[in-house]
């Protein structure tokens, strides 16, 4: 019987005490000074975890880049000193391992690394590697005017330094330009003027200056992420009342899913749908959109691109152990979907393994229904993530897949 029922029939017994009446009474507004905070569901708890778990993956990635990043620095200045065919394998090599990891971090775009425009956005991830929004045409502008060797790239455009200008400068060996015939470089003769030789000393030492630059930005996302007193791992895994970056634990999650959308945004519509000629291409294909046209590394950068998306969602430990968003989804009783996540994640996995080419590029001209596989797989992936996954943890999608329906 409800409190408003029980009311009116003490009142209408005639040897009810008034003190039990008053009791009565005063019923609601005693337990409501008297309750104790209820303890934290299931899915806050999960919640918390995965915040803290993903700060410090994403701290063990960065630390990761920073040493491969160290080794970038030093084999592109040992190539810049005394060029001969070693130092430049053993560039490459480093500028391989280093995408290796970089890749996996591209996964990983929260706080320091994210946008100026999001929540403790330093935009260090487009100074360190920009792409979509890159020129070879600007880099060899920078070649021409030799610009590399007084700016420092302080202030820099993000297409004139970062990975991809150092990939350019390690791998392209052809003599000929991307620039425009109106452009100075071309019209005025300029390129045309330099040597083989100058041409390829100049694409040294901006190379070395390049890597000296990424070396320094991976130093700053670590101690962004890692400083022992305020550090964003600190920052991400406190997410909730007096956080001035996220004042409630909700807006943390959204963050990191914020971040997981890269698959679908950068890996399945730009890496693979503009090159299968699904989209922005009016050929059967257009390898020329592949991401990376002079390293040839398109497919490995995809299959890091889901590693680090694994960390977050299924974990970051051996084997994807550990806390990720699979975990949020059992918590909040949406185990079916957690299971299916996880399966279509694997199922994206064997995809990229059964293109057999080394990479997408040689792929897409002898067996390019392997890669329209590899794209079906992630959008599987992609469709749980932003239909069910974001509806059953209450997460809001990126504003730019506004009417995204693929």
């Amino acid at each position: 019987m409800s409190l408003s029922r029980l009311r009116p029939n003490a009142a209408r017994l005639m040897g009810t005490s008034a003190l039990v009446l008053a009791a009565l009474t005063c019923l609601p507004a005693c337990r409501e000074g008297t309750r104790k905070p209820e303890a934290p569901g299931k899915a806050d708890t999960a919640r918390t975890q995965l915040l803290g778990a993903a700060g410090s993956c994403v701290l063990t990635t960065a630390r990761d880049f920073l040493a491969t990043a160290v080794e970038l620095k030093q084999a592109t200045a040992a190539l810049a000193a005394e060029p001969d065919a070693s130092k430049r394998a053993a560039a490459r090599a480093a500028f391989h391992r280093a995408m290796d990891v970089w890749q996996v971090a591209e996964v990983m775009q929260v706080g320091p690394a994210a946008p100026r425009s999001l929540p403790g956005g330093a935009e260090l991830r487009d100074n360190i590697y920009s792409w979509p929004l890159v020129s070879r045409c600007v880099i060899e502008e920078q070649i021409v005017s030799r610009g590399y060797e007084a700016s420092g790239f302080p202030t820099s455009l993000v297409s004139r330094r970062g990975l991809f200008a150092l990939e350019y400068l390690l791998f392209y060996e052809g003599a000929d330009t991307a620039c425009p015939a109106s452009s100075p470089v071309v019209s005025g003769g300029r390129w045309a003027a330099l040597s083989a030789e100058e041409r390829e000393a100049r694409k040294r030492a901006y190379a070395a200056v390049v890597a000296a630059d990424v070396h320094r930005l991976a130093a700053q996302l670590v101690e962004a992420w890692g400083a022992e007193k305020g550090g964003f791992v600190r920052t991400l895994e406190t997410a909730g009342p007096g956080n001035a970056v996220y004042s409630t634990g909700q807006k943390g999650l959204n963050a990191l899913s914020d971040a997981l959308f890269y698959i679908e945004r950068d890996v399945k519509d730009l890496k693979l749908a503009r090159p299968l000629g699904l989209r922005d291409c009016s050929a059967d294909t257009c390898p020329e959109l592949l991401e990376s046209p002079f390293a040839g590394r398109s497919k490995a950068n995809v299959r890091a691109n889901l590693v680090g998306f694994r960390r977050l969602a299924e974990g970051c430990g051996a084997n994807y152990e550990g806390t990720g968003f699979d975990d949020v989804l059992v918590a909040a009783g949406a185990e079916p979907l957690a299971v299916r996540l996880r399966e279509r994640l694997s199922e994206a996995q064997a995809a990229l393994e059964a293109v057999d080419e080394a990479d997408l590029r040689e792929a897409l001209a002898q067996d390019k229904p392997s890669v329209r596989a590899l794209y079906d797989a992630v959008k599987g992936v992609t469709d749980l993530l932003k239909t069910e996954l974001v509806t059953v943890l209450d997460l809001e999608a990126p504003q730019n897949l506004e009417g995204d329906n693929d």
